[in-house]
């Protein structure tokens, strides 16, 4: 073999080793811990005879501090762990499907973070799972990552910290006009339509981190959802409804015409909202409107923030999984264009 053979065959070993490495990092790396979203969900804290007080080791060493350093006994893997995120009650819930549920008797988390209001372990069934339940001080977003040393490691932060741009989204649902129920019967095409958002947003590289006041059925207090947008440093809220009269087929916008916010206003969005979920859909575009009162959501606001309504209550569109698709790219392609004029 000459010379410049030998070069070829270094640099094609050379090229192989480096790839070879990648490969295994990037496999390394897709060991995960699965992420639920627990926001608006009513968290059931079990009783006490089924919880202890987890103990707490405040002697962080140098690669443990600013973190929370959960350990983990060796039967565990990324497959056994899910950890839903309920940053609407400030809490962070760990299930472990650990077949040892006096593990945390034993076993201390190591911190030197004063966040926690409370560390509170769960039995969840017979068979050793079990829910670290830890109660934060504050609204707080969070990065988890399993180590090779069998413990899961959290850091945490204000969300200004993380990301560039902030969106708190209200799924409403509302109720119908003269109707006593507090969510219409179409209430879960609303959440549908958000979710598929969040779907979007997730799958997008903007840097937009969208928070929801609900994933599920229960709803957020009015309290609970204007601390949130202060909270969660928001700097756009959405509310997603249905139009209360079922005469009204199409989309409608509604905006808080009482607070007035420098660049992007209100109206501005609303006009957005509407604009991108006509077009996007083929709905109609009934118009925009001041909103009501009793919307505490946009009326608490001090960030722009709008209403879209979707459709009404009936309404065969709201049915259709396309249509439902279709409003949630325009909100997301309004939130985009909204943060375009505000920069």
């Amino acid at each position: 073999m000459d010379n410049a053979a030998m070069k070829r065959f270094a640099i094609k070993a050379t090229v192989f080793g480096v790839i070879s490495i990648a490969v295994m990092l990037q496999r390394s790396a897709t060991k995960h811990i699965m992420i639920t979203d627990a926001s608006g969900v009513t968290i059931d804290r079990g009783t006490a005879k089924d919880a202890y007080k987890i103990l707490v080791d405040r002697k962080a060493s140098d690669s443990q501090k600013g973190k929370l350093t959960i350990p983990l006994s060796k039967s565990v893997s990324s497959d056994d762990i899910v950890l839903e995120d309920g940053y609407m009650d400030h809490e962070l819930r760990i299930h472990i499907d650990s077949r040892e549920e006096g593990f945390y008797l034993d076993n201390a988390v190591v911190t030197d973070l004063d966040i926690f209001e409370s560390a509170i372990c769960y039995k969840e069934n017979d068979t050793g799972s079990v829910c670290l339940d830890f109660k934060l001080n504050d609204f707080y977003v969070n990065e988890s990552s399993l180590t090779e040393s069998s413990t899961i490691e959290i850091e945490f932060a204000k969300p200004s910290q993380k990301y560039d741009k902030i969106v708190l989204v209200n799924p409403d649902g509302g109720a119908l006009e003269g109707s006593d129920e507090t969510y219409a019967p179409d209430a879960d095409a609303v959440l549908d339509v958000a979710m598929l958002l969040k779907n979007l947003a997730e799958k997008d590289d903007n840097n937009i981190r969208f928070f929801f006041t609900r994933t599920g059925e229960t709803a957020s207090s009015d309290d609970k959802m204007l601390n949130a947008i202060k909270a969660s440093e928001a700097d756009l809220v959405v509310e997603i409804g249905l139009i209360k009269d079922p005469a009204e087929e199409g989309v409608i916008s509604r905006y808080n015409d009482t607070f007035f916010t420098r660049g992007l206003n209100n109206a501005g969005f609303a006009d957005l909202l509407e604009r991108n979920c006509a077009k996007k859909t083929g709905a109609k575009a009934i118009g925009i409107f001041s909103t009501t009162d009793d919307d505490k959501f946009l009326m608490g606001a001090t960030v722009p923030g709008a209403r879209i309504e979707v459709g009404c209550e009936g309404s065969k569109f709201l049915g259709s999984a396309g249509y439902k698709k279709k409003a949630a790219e325009g909100i997301y392609d309004a939130v985009l264009e909204a943060f375009e004029e505000l920069e």
